[in-house]
């Protein structure tokens, strides 16, 4: 089992323990290429006083440009933190060049060190890969996150909180246990109330081919016209002896 790429897992580790007491909105949104590059948007809702805590909308932006600098692989597009009714809202965009990559991420000390509240918040990622098949399953536990806090929500926020997850793939997955599917079945959306992901761990699974990139499909293109190349010239050269040949005996 592999823990989510620490960006996410740092990212949702502050809203963790900022907002055990208050409820939150969640909303990740994920679009893989199909060269294996790709990039996100996530969207956090929190009350606005747990920001006093973290130094201020400016604060906690500027903690995130940090947090994203640590790592090579990714790129920080946007970050914007506003506040309004009592709630802050977390915008965050991030690109990569591998998706794959992302998981790698979680080998690093800095994720290591995270508190298990933020980890069980972004979950466990288990990524396998069957032959020309992957197969991904993530585990979100909000129950274990929230503790003993999640006693103190009510009925209503628990119904109105919600948590909300897709994916873009580059082609139809074979198999998913996504809550709804658009876009011709590339498109996987999983949501669940606050109360349900409370009840039960939100897990998110697909499997799908791996996408050969355009270039793999060149390169076989260009190897059978070098082998189609190879073979004509072994056989004129074949010919030509056999002409050769005719000749010395005539």
């Amino acid at each position: 089992m592999r823990k989510l790429p620490a960006i996410f897992a740092r990212l949702l580790a502050g809203l963790a323990c900022l907002a055990l007491a208050a409820c939150f909105d969640i909303r990740e949104e994920l679009w893989v290429h199909r060269d294996g590059s790709g990039h996100a948007r996530l969207d956090y809702t929190i009350p606005a006083s747990a920001l006093l805590l973290g130094g201020g909308s400016a604060g906690l932006e500027a903690k995130i440009r940090r947090l994203v600098a640590t790592q090579p692989k990714l790129r920080l597009d946007e970050v914007r933190v506003t506040t309004g009714d009592d709630e802050a809202k977390i915008t965050v965009g991030i690109s990569t060049d591998s998706m794959l990559a992302l998981l790698d991420l979680q080998k690093t000390e800095d994720f290591k060190e995270l508190p298990d509240a933020a980890q069980n918040i972004a979950g466990l990622v288990d990524v396998r890969l069957i032959g020309l098949d992957l197969d991904f399953t993530r585990t979100i536990k909000v129950r274990e996150a929230l503790g003993l806090a999640s006693l103190a929500i009510g009925g209503e926020q628990r119904a109105r909180r919600k948590l909300e997850y897709l994916i873009h793939l580059p082609k139809v997955p074979k198999e998913s246990n996504a809550t709804t599917v658009e876009n011709g079945g590339k498109t996987l959306r999983w949501t669940a109330t606050l109360g349900e992901a409370i009840r039960t761990p939100l897990v998110t699974r697909f499997r799908m081919s791996l996408p050969i990139p355009w270039f793999a499909h060149a390169a076989a293109a260009l190897l059978l016209l070098g082998i189609v190349v190879l073979v004509l010239r072994i056989r004129r050269k074949r010919r030509q002896r056999r002409e050769d040949a005719c000749l010395v005996d005539i």
